[in-house]
This record gives C-alpha cells, structure tokens and sequence, in this order.
C-alpha cells in the first residue's frame, strides 16, 4: 500500500532545510580541518573541529541523496516521466552550467592564489577553462564542480533512474513483501559497501552515493516499507552512538590497517553501518517529531537549494578575507558561520528571490 499522495511531508522539508544549513558550520570548519585541504586554509587546527567534521562527513550528503530520491518519489506521482526529466533538467541541470561559469570560479581563484600569489585574474581564468585537471577538487586552482557535483550527479541519477523508478512502482507490493520478510534494509549497508568500491571520480564516487539516492525513492514507495524501518529509531541511535564512537576513536589515533586484513575489512563495514544507523535514526525521528507547519516553511523550503548554491562561494570569499587578520580560532569560525549565513540570506531575500531570470537560473519556480 503507497503512501497517501496528497498528503505534504513536512518531516522531508524540514530535514532538507536543516540539513542545508548544515552545511554552513561544516564547510566553515573545513578551514580549520586538520585533515584534508580546502579552497582556503587556516594555519590554526583544533581537535574539537576535527571530531565535529568527522562526525558529520559519514552521514551529511547520504542524506541529502536519500532526500532527493523521496523528494523524486513524490515529483513523479503529479508528473509523466517526460515532465519529470524536463522539471529537473531546469531544476538542476541549467543551474549547473549557469552555477560552474558564475558561482563557482571565486573559490579556486582565492586557491590559486595561495599557489600564485603574483596571479591575476587572467591568469586564473586561463587555465580554468582550458587546462584539464588532475582531479576535480579545485583545491589548487583547476576547474571544479564544487559543491555543485552533488546537483550534477542528482541530475544524471534522476535521468538515468526513471527506467527504475517505474519498476518500483509497478511491483511496490511485491517488492515490501520480500523486504519486510527478513527485514533486508538493515543489512542495506553491504550493498553500499559493495559500490563503494567501484570507481570513484575525485573523491565523490557515484556508485556509492546513487545507493542512498534509490534507497530514498524505495523507501517512500511503499508505506509499510518505511514504517517497518523507521519503527526502529531508538535501536539505531544506540548502535549509531556505540559504532560512532569507535569510528571517532580510531580515526583520531591514527590507526591505520593493513589494506584488506580483516580488521581494515571489519573496520571498514563498521563505517558503512555507523552511516546508516544514523539515517534511520534521523528519518525515523524526524517523521515522529516534525509533522507540522509552520507559517516560514514554504519560505524556507524554497530558500534552501538558492542557499545551497551560493553557500560556499560566500564562505571561501568571506575566510579568504578573514583568515589573514590572525584573531583566535574561535572569534574567527563564529564570525564565519555569522557572516556566511547573513550574506548568503541577504543574496537571496533581496536579489535572487525578486527576479525572474535568477529565479530560473536558481532553480525555482516563477
């Protein structure tokens, strides 16, 4: 039995807001990661920064993919899959290509310039577009999705998906009832195990990521699918706490297992349970708790894919001017997360959210 269609869920729109913003603290303490370059980097580190980034990085963008396959669930149930490949198209791929030339571009140039200090613009600019890079960071200056690659690889999910999206829909019963019997979804993280190991492009492998995408869809698909898994909150918090905590603990002491010893194998199934631990848990209790509205939803629910495309640009821009001045760590990533959220709402609430063609170039609707 579907879900009830005509029925708004809020819970979904909360935890994309929620999970959007996010990312403002995240990305801003990726300045102080003491683990992994940025497009702009602090010399000053702390290990409390480091066990905020680990603990987030697991989990962040699964849901984020899982979202969008809910999200995609219920766009196909007002739309043909013609009309739904032409509503993401304007939705995600034309703010793309808009995004790679306008948005993007001020975060590798502020990296190029820690590798170039005597640069110009013109300098960066020409071998932005016409050199082809070693991977697709842009940590050094080189052409980069950015943060965009999760819109490019939600775009070319959707596309590719629609062939299965159809199934699931036709045999959603059948499917519940070979799920349910045993309760597969908990042994879920083997299968995105096994696509973690196909290959990967620059760190983002899509295998891995289409696997919370399809799980997201499948999920909604079927009401007693998603409430046989999501009943078990409380045991998925327990297991997310006890298996977080040895994740944190091992990465922090450096361990580091021989590649393929049964303890980097063990190792390595236990961060792929710890994720999906914490899915549940956050799904579960955020359909429990946040089956409401409130007056501001439908302005934030629309504010937050603008806010996702811009957000990062404005942390770089605003660290690149920050991080020069030497004030305390702490002083410093408050006045980034402050000034991050403040300009990027200002971008929006006053110029994009006004006019048609930002609009469209944005991702919304007019």
């Amino acid at each position: 039995m579907s879900l009830v269609l005509n029925k708004r869920r809020y819970d979904i729109e909360y935890l994309r807001i929620l999970a959007v913003l996010l990312l403002v603290p995240f990305h801003c303490a990726m300045v102080f990661f003491s683990y992994e370059s940025f497009y702009v980097k602090s010399s000053f580190s702390h290990f409390l920064i480091d066990y905020f980034v680990f603990f987030l990085s697991p989990w962040h963008m699964p849901i984020l993919f899982m979202i969008a396959g809910m999200s995609s669930f219920y766009a196909l149930q007002k739309r043909t899959w013609k009309q739904y490949i032409q509503e993401r198209t304007k939705r995600l791929f034309i703010p793309f290509l808009f995004s790679i030339v306008f948005i993007v571009p001020p975060q590798p140039y502020f990296a190029y310039l820690r590798y170039h200090p005597e640069g110009t613009i013109l300098s960066f600019l020409k071998q932005y577009f016409f050199c082809i890079p070693d991977d697709f960071t842009g940590y050094k200056g080189s052409l980069t999705p950015a943060h965009l690659w999760f819109v490019l690889y939600l775009y070319i999910y959707s596309v590719a998906s629609i062939p299965l999206f159809l199934k699931i829909n036709k045999h959603s019963e059948t499917i519940s009832k070979y799920i349910l019997r045993h309760d597969y979804l908990l042994l879920y993280p083997i299968i995105i195990g096994l696509m973690e190991q196909l290959p990967s492009i620059s760190s983002k492998n899509p295998f891995y990521y289409y696997t919370y995408f399809i799980v997201g869809y499948l999920i909604v698909s079927n009401k007693e699918i998603e409430d046989s898994l999501f009943s078990k909150g409380a045991f998925t918090l327990f297991c997310g706490i006890i298996t977080m905590v040895v994740y944190l603990a091992f990465v922090k002491a450096s361990f580091i297992f021989e590649q393929y010893s049964y303890l980097d194998v063990l190792f390595y199934i236990l961060r792929r349970f710890n994720v999906w631990f914490w899915l549940i848990f956050i799904f579960a209790y955020g359909r429990k708790l946040l089956n409401f509205s409130i007056s501001i939803l439908p302005y934030a629910s629309e504010m937050s894919y603008p806010f996702y495309i811009l957000h990062q640009t404005v942390i770089v821009t605003i660290a690149y001017s920050i991080i020069p001045l030497d004030l305390n760590i702490w002083i410093t990533l408050f006045l980034m997360i402050i000034l991050s959220f403040f300009i990027t709402f200002i971008l929006y609430h006053i110029i994009i959210r006004k006019s048609r063609l930002l609009r469209f170039l944005f991702g919304m609707k007019n």
